[in-house]
């Protein structure tokens, strides 16, 4: 009992805002960490919601969304602080959130009801439902806003979805477990490849896969640079992140980061890489000139999605999430 009055006191007392606020959700803890990122230190734990996995912030970058797919609702915070400032009940399990470039459309995946919902941005109001077997999970749009891709995890899938009528436009198999999806700048999609070691190519015209680039077990989520010179991909078996040109897609570098590295996030002007380690319930902070580990963080357990609020501030994770033997998205 004296500990969870301490969680909810540290949620209910936000923290002064700061240039380089880490918020970090735990989701088997239902809880949110928010962490000092000159520090390395957690100044405050305290509960946000059930099942907390990806956050983002808003197009107008004010509020940082974090959405609790257990509690079928969405809780706008404060990105400099992690202060809670409202929430919005009613959108069924969102899982991975995403706006698309026009902000006109704002989609969730419910990998545990096994569906997609698109609502309009404006208003959060639902205009399309669909279903799409099994466990829709990371979502990457097309720049015109067109068209959303969704992996499917327990199909072994990708599917194309137009959003003006939410129609399916093809569902494609691309490999075991597919998670993290990412637009290249030539106009292709690279997938992770969680149930294997390496990240696909594929064509967003038809998604047929176009090659395979080995990065290690457990190739999971990306992440590009700010510079855009270089793509992250956390692979979270092997316990390793791949640098891949962006252009070629060739690997030019491999860090540790132990613990199962998942969503990542840049902070100091780019100069650190942080990655949530979702078996050791803590954040590793890897500086890149280096590549050493600099810093590691204890946080709540299954430490998920990320974000830091940095100068300027920054997008939070791409996303976009599972065990060596028993994978959960």
């Amino acid at each position: 009992m004296l500990r969870l009055w301490a969680l909810m006191i540290a949620v209910a007392v936000p923290v002064s805002a700061m240039a380089n606020t880490v918020i970090v959700l735990n989701s088997d803890d239902d809880t949110m960490s928010v962490i000092s990122g000159t520090d390395l230190k957690e100044l405050s734990r305290g509960p946000i919601g059930r099942a907390p996995h990806h956050l983002m912030l808003t197009p107008d970058g004010q509020d940082l969304i974090v959405a609790n797919a257990g509690g079928n609702e969405l809780v706008f915070v404060d990105p400099a602080t992690g202060a809670i400032r409202r929430r919005l009940p009613k959108i069924s399990d969102p899982y991975q959130v995403g706006f698309s470039p026009d902000a006109k459309w704002f989609v969730t995946t419910s990998d545990r009801l096994d569906r997609v919902d698109i609502y309009n941005a404006a208003d959060f109001t639902l205009a399309h439902r669909l279903s799409l077997p099994r466990m829709p999970s990371h979502i990457a749009f097309l720049p015109d806003s067109s068209r959303v891709f969704i992996t499917l995890q327990a199909t072994d899938s990708v599917a194309a979805i137009d959003l003006a009528t939410g129609a399916v436009a093809w569902t494609q198999p691309v490999g075991p477990q597919p998670a993290g999806i990412w637009m290249t700048p030539a106009g292709t999609l690279v997938v992770g490849i969680m149930g294997s070691n390496h990240v696909a190519e594929i064509d967003p015209a038809d998604g047929h896969v176009i090659r395979t680039i080995e990065t290690g077990r457990g190739a999971h989520n990306f992440l590009a640079a700010p510079d855009g010179k270089a793509l992250y991909v956390s692979n979270r078996v092997a316990n390793t992140i791949s640098v891949l040109d962006p252009a070629t897609l060739a690997v030019t570098r491999t860090l540790t980061a132990p613990g199962g590295p998942d969503d990542m996030a840049f902070s100091a002007g780019g100069t650190e890489l942080w990655a949530t380690g979702r078996w050791r319930s803590q954040v590793d902070v890897i500086d890149l000139a280096s590549g050493s580990l600099k810093g590691t963080i204890p946080v709540g357990r299954s430490p998920h999605g990320i974000y830091i609020h940095d100068e300027p501030p920054q997008a939070a994770e791409n996303d976009a999430p599972p065990a060596p033997a028993h994978d959960v998205p």
